[in-house]
């Protein structure tokens, strides 16, 4: 049987009010023209990895743009996440289930509760700034160039926080390091994030990924305005720094250099210390990257 994820159900519901808003209702007057533009620079990601959406024939299958909004073949979409779709012809029905059941008997299939999934991260509403953070288990996405020493590299990233725990000053010495700061001001938290790279390119020559890739946490800060610079993404088994390193070795256990005119695909998931200001409300920061300009360079993640 299929299992439906969150990040399912979410697309599906939007797909039906897609073909809703298309005018392909059954009824009087039900069927509109519409304005539409296809948008083939769109793309699309399904739990970090890019999709390659075609039609039956083998097409590419683009977004629409319809009043502003984004639509895509209910079909398509319903085969990448592994959802059954039937037609109903005679009714005009769409029928969507998680399992093979077969479900076209011209009358509505019940509700039923999708099975609890592992997966938590769905693609975020929010914008990602200080006024509009992303949530916990939501999945921020963006595309950067950068200049890594002498050449220029280029990626499509996704920075999802999956777990924030507070940590003792005990157990941040037990993974081997001194804690010098003023412990009455700040409060400590291990995180636990997945990152993408998808698209990972090099203009020339060749370069570590985890270094020309890495995703850069800035630090913490509060609506109310104070900043504490940093985190330790490093250092300790299982941290993000460790986790990205692991994914670029060879099968010889040596890490293996992205050249120019390969494209790198990369996933992880790793943990970081983050120091938080005492007694405030405290958003996680990262870097989108250092050719964005300063206002639109960071995003901000709630950290409950």
């Amino acid at each position: 049987m299929k299992k439906m994820t969150k990040v399912s159900l979410a697309v599906v519901v939007l797909l039906v009010t897609s073909i809703i808003a298309a005018g392909t209702v059954w009824g009087s007057n039900a069927l509109r023209k519409i304005d539409a533009v296809a948008n083939d620079n769109i793309k699309i990601y399904y739990n970090g990895d890019l999709a390659n959406l075609t039609d039956t024939d083998g097409s590419k299958i683009s977004p629409v743009i319809i009043n502003g909004r984004t639509y895509l073949p209910l079909r398509a979409m319903s085969e990448l996440l592994g959802i059954d779709i039937e037609w109903d012809g005679t009714t005009q029905s769409i029928y969507l289930s998680t399992d093979s059941t077969p479900s076209n008997t011209g009358t509505p299939k019940p509700q039923t509760t999708p099975a609890p999934s592992t997966e938590t991260s769905k693609p975020s509403k929010n914008k990602g700034t200080m006024d509009d953070p992303i949530s916990i288990g939501d999945t921020f996405y963006w595309s950067a160039k950068e200049k890594y020493i002498d050449t220029n590299v280029s990626a499509d990233y996704s920075f999802t926080l999956l777990d924030v725990k507070p940590m003792t000053i005990d157990e941040i010495k037990d993974l081997g390091f001194n804690v010098t700061s003023n412990n009455e001001k700040f409060d400590y938290v291990m995180i636990t994030a997945k990152v993408t790279v998808s698209n990972a390119k090099v203009e020339s020559g060749e370069v570590y990924p985890e270094l020309a890739f890495a995703v850069d946490i800035w630090g913490t800060k509060t609506p109310s305005g104070y900043s504490v610079i940093g985190g330790t993404d490093y250092g300790f088994d299982g941290s993000l720094n460790r986790s990205f390193s692991e994914v670029v070795k060879g099968s010889d256990g040596l890490t293996k250099k992205l050249k120019a005119g390969e494209v790198g695909n990369y996933s992880y998931t790793g943990k970081a210390i983050i120091p938080l200001t005492k007694g405030e409300e405290n958003y996680l920061v990262i870097t989108k990257g250092y050719s964005f300009d300063y206002d639109d360079r960071f995003v901000y993640f709630r950290l409950k």
